[in-house]
């Protein structure tokens, strides 16, 4: 048996959504490098008028490559943001405790079970577990929250119950 204390924090969202864009969300790896590729022909013609006219372009246009690259630099942030402010009051704190059965996730509010067979997708980056139970909902474990079991007999004990292996997100 396992139990892990945590506190959904912005930090740690931000990790949930990094993760949820590499391997869960397609379309959003898609639309995110098109809207890379439309940003550099921005800069290459912005470039090629520099060089053919000598002109700068007019401020909205740099406002706006200003402001695409801000937003496609804080992505993941700014969805964490998102969806910390859309936690139900009560719901940032939790208790999960793993059984070889199910988990039971307890929050100030309300208690959860859920099993291993609803699991999608396995992640983990340096100081969390990401578990995916589909493209819009996920989980996020904190390995500095362990009350009781160590961070790789959870790792073995997950990759068992699920048959999944965890995969390493930056």
């Amino acid at each position: 048996m396992f139990q892990i204390e945590q506190t959904y924090d912005l930090a740690g969202l931000t990790v949930l959504c990094r993760a949820a864009r590499k391997t869960v969300r397609r379309w959003a790896r898609i639309v995110r490098g098109v809207c890379w590729g439309v940003f550099g022909l921005g800069v290459g013609l912005i470039a090629l008028l520099l060089l053919c006219w000598g002109e700068l372009p007019k401020a909205w246009h740099l406002l706006v490559f200003a402001a695409m690259l801000l937003l496609l630099l804080t992505e993941d942030r700014l969805n964490a943001w998102v969806a910390w402010k859309q936690l139900l009051p009560g719901s940032a704190h939790s208790v999960t405790v793993f059984t070889p059965e199910a988990y039971t996730v307890t929050t100030d509010t309300t208690e959860t079970v859920y099993h291993y067979e609803n699991i999608t997708s396995l992640c983990e980056s340096k100081g969390y577990f990401l578990f995916f139970l589909g493209k819009r909902h996920g989980q996020l474990f904190d390995k500095r929250g362990f009350q009781t079991g160590a961070v790789d007999e959870f790792r073995a004990f997950v990759e068992k119950r699920t048959g999944m292996s965890f995969r390493k997100i930056k």
